[in-house]
């Protein structure tokens, strides 16, 4: 009996696969192939590897879950369109900041009476819940901007779209707009279903169930995603073409994402990449990976930021690599209030994620920093001398701190054919040999001529050489500074 229930297992994951292999989508995470953190590289590999996804639309600049922030966000080069999918009274699917409505709509002025107090997360919550109105009133709201200290231009002209809206959108975007401007990179939309435990618990209705009668009921739903009829390219038909998979779904219950897959494969529909998020609380918990690798249908997980920038971030970082999931962190956001305090900007602090910890891709609300950081890619990240430091202390490490006066030839030998790094090396050396050279031809003139050098005098010297030092930094940067305008 457990040979036979074994067998049906194998035989419902090939099924899975093959749709998944049918549909042509190409992975979450770039193949390494493809992949590339070199703006040099970029003509060859067509794409950084740094996936950006839109986080809420371009929210700092629009009010969130907004078709002109998502519009916005698909014109400064996001990868992904980021909704947050909650459910209605009358079963409909729209995108908002949270079930209650409170936080970003007029829904207090609009229904004044219409809040009420329910048990979320084994607490007492009192809102005005997505789930007790129709798509027809939350049509009558308008929606504001969440974060203090941004434009509020935009309060009030904008109202909540639903799951069909955005499709709409995002359609027109791939197969209107782009095929005008004769480019062939498509964005996706990367879905969060919110709260699906507390809908359930509401409605007794499966947010999955009512996302997959949604989502099929669009008109081009099988072109998007599906490529029914084979009418989409997706992108990875051939060897070396890659486009982020069109649809994405991700949610902080394990549940909801099984629920959700099975219901995929019963309806035979390809299957989408699907991402299990987690906060700092739990991500690095043994429980979580445990929940991961028993879960066997992630192609990623969405940790807060913390976790990778935080103790425990390396660790992180490599049981990810283990399973071959793409790491998507969240959330980048231009404000210094939102940055992690031992980086100046949040620049820093995404390029350190990115150089440094090696994500696949960054949830943003400022999507020009994850475009730029793509293709600025990691060339400069580490100056030379800070390669050279760190292949000193390996050497030193390895040797003992005995040194033996090998670590020129071991960092010649690492570095041979000539980069950044030999190129400072030599300079430095050779600057050490011209002081001292020049230190004893001063020693000697000085004593031959009783010259008596006084404190300004040393003074002087020795901030002479300091600017000598600068110098040469400099000028060995000058090829970083270029690879930048790249």
């Amino acid at each position: 009996m457990y040979r036979i229930s074994l067998f049906l297992q194998t035989l419902a994951l090939y099924s899975v696969h093959s749709i998944n292999l049918q549909s042509g989508q190409c992975p979450l995470k770039l193949p390494s192939r493809l992949s590339t953190k070199s703006p040099t590289q970029l003509s060859k590999k067509r794409r950084p590897d740094l996936v950006t996804i839109a986080h809420r639309g371009a929210s700092f600049s629009l009010p969130e879950h907004t078709l002109p922030a998502y519009r916005l966000a698909l014109e400064l080069g996001a990868d992904y369109i980021e909704p947050d999918l909650v459910g209605t009274k009358d079963g409909r699917l729209v995108a908002v900041h949270d079930i209650d409505l409170n936080i970003t709509t007029n829904i207090d002025e609009v229904y004044p009476r219409r809040n009420r107090t329910i048990e979320k997360n084994g607490e007492e919550f009192t809102g005005f819940f997505a789930f007790d109105f129709t798509l027809d009133e939350l049509k009558s709201l308008r929606v504001k901007q969440r974060v203090d200290g941004r434009s509020r231009q935009f309060d009030w002209f904008y109202g909540i779209p639903t799951l069909h809206d955005i499709l709409d959108l995002l359609y027109e975007w791939n197969n209107e707009i782009l095929l005008h401007q004769n480019q062939t990179r498509k964005s996706g939309v990367y879905i969060e279903l919110k709260s699906p435990e507390v809908y359930l618990h509401q409605q007794n209705v499966s947010l999955s169930d009512l996302f997959i009668e949604d989502i099929n009921q669009h008109p081009h739903a099988d072109e998007m995603f599906f490529n029914v009829g084979k009418k989409t390219i997706f992108g990875c038909e051939s060897h070396d073409t890659y486009q982020v998979p069109p649809l994405v779904i991700q949610c902080f219950d394990g549940e909801t994402l099984r629920h959700l897959r099975k219901g995929f494969v019963q309806k035979s529909m390809a299957l989408p990449p699907f991402v299990l998020l987690v906060n700092r609380k739990k991500c690095h918990s043994s429980m979580f990976w445990y929940e991961v690798g028993r879960m066997n249908l992630l192609s990623g997980v969405g940790p807060d930021k913390e976790c990778i920038l935080g103790d425990g971030g390396y660790e992180f970082m490599i049981e990810s690599k283990k399973l071959n999931l793409a790491v998507h962190p969240w959330v980048t956001r231009a404000e210094t209030d939102f940055v992690t305090s031992e980086f100046d900007t949040a620049e820093e602090e995404l390029r350190y994620l990115y150089c440094k910890r090696g994500i696949s891709g960054i949830f943003t609300e400022n999507v020009n920093l994850g475009v730029e950081a793509g293709f600025r890619g990691c060339d400069d990240y580490m100056s030379a001398e800070e390669l050279l430091e760190e292949d000193i202390t390996e050497i030193e490490e390895q040797d003992g701190g005995r040194m033996n006066g090998t670590i020129s030839k071991e960092i010649c030998r690492q570095h041979s054919g000539g980069g950044p790094a030999l190129r400072y090396f030599a300079l430095m050396i050779s600057g050490v040999a011209i002081g001292i050279l020049g230190s004893f031809v001063f020693v000697q003139y000085g004593l031959h001529h009783s010259i008596t050098v006084d404190e300004t005098a040393k003074k002087t010297i020795q901030h002479g050489n300091m600017k000598g030092m600068q110098t040469l930094s400099t000028e060995d940067n000058e090829s970083d500074i270029d690879m930048e305008i790249i």
